[in-house]
């Protein structure tokens, strides 16, 4: 009986609505004081599994998939590396504790959610275009709109921050540029990203990362 609960929980159709759920604890969690240690301290795990319920729902498994989400992953790791270390590419910032273990002070987790958000955002766009120049430009559009509320809510959540109140112009610049790369791969190789509970999560998680960054502004000092 649970076994069956747990699969309908996280089949294709029911698996947004099980994000909704998921994401107001995690609210609840974060806005009561008492359990935010707690939020804290499990934000890294719930990205791993959130992730991992995202592409077990992938559709086209092939070497061109697994070689393209290798490169996203690693090279993007590397580029948050040269970042945070040379404080050029993306402007002062350094990670704080919430997104787990970290390699030259990097967490080991971004590489992986740098692929949820290349492949999230281009499942959204690619339903409404077939132009593989607006599929481009439109997915790494979404993903700069992500990162304009994310980077409020960062702090709060205690996943990283700038040396600024709030992240310098190059931090937008590098983010998009990047975007634009990992997004051409997707479109060039042909990637299938037919995945509704993809763009669900991505929405899901804006809506998330804003009501966190009002709630931060307002209540927290």
């Amino acid at each position: 009986m649970k076994n069956e609960v747990l699969k309908k929980m996280i089949s294709e159709e029911e698996l947004p609505k099980t994000f909704l759920r998921f994401y107001f604890v995690g609210l609840l969690l974060f806005i009561i004081p008492y359990t935010r240690e707690l939020f804290f301290s499990i934000t890294a795990l719930t990205l791993i599994l959130v992730i991992a319920c995202i592409l077990f729902h992938h559709k086209k498994w092939n070497k061109s998939t697994i070689l393209v989400f290798t490169f996203i992953a690693f090279s993007s790791f590397f580029l948050e590396v040269a970042g945070v270390n040379s404080g050029v590419l993306f402007g002062e910032y350094q990670y704080d504790v919430s997104l787990g273990l970290k390699l030259w002070n990097t967490p080991l987790i971004i590489g992986l959610n740098w692929v949820f958000l290349v492949y999230a955002s281009q499942s959204i766009i690619s339903r409404l275009t077939d132009n593989a120049y607006l599929k481009i430009i439109g997915g790494a559009s979404l993903m700069i709109g992500y990162d304009l509320i994310l980077e409020l809510a960062a702090p709060p959540m205690q996943m990283w921050h700038f040396k600024t109140f709030y992240p310098p112009v190059e931090n937008f610049v590098t983010w998009f540029l990047a975007a634009l790369f990992y997004h051409t791969l997707l479109v060039s190789f042909k990637i299938s990203v037919d995945n509704k509970s993809a763009g669900a999560l991505f929405w899901i998680q804006m809506l998330f990362f804003g009501i966190i960054s009002i709630f931060s502004l307002l209540f927290i000092k």
